[in-house]
């Protein structure tokens, strides 16, 4: 987006309300193409493309296409714990393994997926006051497909000043990770032995629904604020996950592991959120800034806070830093490690996602246009994460190593935006 001084505040904020709306300024066909490039400090690296197509086929009805393919390498943390000693861990598939140094947090450097997802949605209006749009995705990876449908509908009020909004969304996902699905807490397999395993594949359903307002509160402000809440059900394991049998404090080498046993979490999970966004224009500049609370009932609670400042350079051009801060409580079955001789719970994980853990986004972004409807934006992100590298509950040898060392990294992205 961007802003001139000679640009009048009216119009400015129209220019608002269609980002704060998910939309473009009209046009025949809008096209917008990215290519981002992410890279974790000695993990995960990851490379993709993105074009969305906004085509206007009359005055009051829009269609819009997305394209994306990403692909994924490097190494990624299978749950278990470090040791004092080299571990040997089986691949996913069975057939193979991998060692881990003494003292390192076990990652599995086979990791490696390929993406494609493509999403399409038609809109229209309904008379002066009301919207509608239906929706359709399919995403696909060599473990995992997702098609899901989607639709909503929205109502000006108070002379357009106000709208009030609701959507709906379901997707059906398939999982087939390689080695087939493995039994909750089945003892990873030595290389070339079979694993208990449910089957070849599972499945697990999504619903959502948003409720959402957006008011103008003057001619320099917008506000909005969104409810959302989504069910989950079926196979919510992660089928690549493990954690460690570790030995217990009376025993030779306390906090050693035994052995390593398949993740179990609920079949069930209920998220929710409340979202707020506040954009103010003044002299040609625009200040972003939002809040987001989530909650479910895993445990997990989250507060994000994302400010962007939109900075006029004149003549099209803008440049726009920005700064999010994140952080979550840990969900209730959440263990670095199980120790031996202890109560084995119904769910137990050590997936790092589901710890406590913070984080923070800085990142600037340069528009800049090369025609009269020709625009580029180039954008660059400095991520880190952080959490407690010696959570509680962790005994012996355990004690020495950083259960949660810190993680960094850097995103990269270009965007091309044209109209014809």
């Amino acid at each position: 987006m961007q802003l001139s001084k000679q640009i009048s505040i009216k119009s400015a904020l129209a220019i608002a309300s269609t980002v704060l709306l998910g939309t473009n300024i009209a046009g025949a066909t809008d096209i917008e193409s990215t290519m981002l490039i992410y890279s974790e400090q000695d993990r995960v690296s990851a490379g993709e493309g993105a074009v969305s197509v906004k085509h206007e086929i009359k005055e009051d009805q829009i269609i819009k296409v997305k394209l994306t393919f990403d692909a994924l390498t490097g190494a990624s943390p299978n749950g278990a714990a470090p040791s004092s000693e080299i571990q040997t861990y089986t691949r996913p598939s069975g057939k193979g393994s991998y060692d881990v140094q003494p003292g390192e947090i076990p990652l599995d450097d086979t990791f490696k997926d390929t993406r494609l997802a493509v999403s399409a949605s038609y809109s229209r209006k309904l008379g002066r006051m009301n919207s509608v749009f239906i929706g359709g995705n399919f995403s696909g990876e060599h473990d995992y497909t997702s098609i899901g449908i989607n639709g909503g509908i929205s109502r000006d009020f108070n002379n357009r000043n106000r709208t009030i909004s609701v959507s709906l969304s379901f997707s059906s996902d398939k999982l087939n990770p390689e080695g087939g699905i493995p039994v909750p807490y089945a003892s990873l397999a030595a290389a070339g032995k079979a694993t208990a395993r449910l089957g070849p594949d599972s499945r697990k359903k999504v619903y959502d629904i948003l409720l959402g307002v957006t008011q103008t509160i003057d001619r320099k402000t917008l506000f909005r604020a969104n409810y959302s809440r989504s069910h989950s059900s079926g196979y919510l394991n992660d089928p690549y996950k493990v954690f460690s049998f570790v030995q217990s404090e009376s025993s030779p080498n306390p906090g050693e592991p035994l052995l390593y046993l398949y993740e179990s979490r609920p079949d069930k999970r209920n998220k929710n959120s409340i979202y707020t966004q506040l954009k103010r224009y003044f002299n040609g500049d625009i200040i972003d800034l939002s809040y987001r609370y989530f909650w479910d009932d895993w445990g997990i609670n989250s507060h994000t806070i994302n400010l962007f400042y939109l900075y006029d350079l004149k003549n099209g051009k803008s440049i726009e830093p920005h700064i999010r801060f994140y952080h979550q409580s840990a969900a209730n079955f959440y263990i670095p490690a199980f120790i031996d001789g202890t109560h084995l719970e119904q769910y137990n994980s050590a997936d790092y996602r589901l710890s406590n853990f913070s984080a923070v986004t800085f990142g600037l972004q340069y528009a800049f246009p090369i025609a009269e409807t020709k625009t580029i934006k180039l954008m660059f992100e400095y991520y880190t994460q952080f959490g407690d590298s010696s959570p509680p509950g962790i005994i012996g040898s355990q004690l020495d190593y950083d259960l949660f060392p810190t993680l960094n990294a850097l995103m990269f992205r270009i965007g091309y935006n044209f109209s014809i």
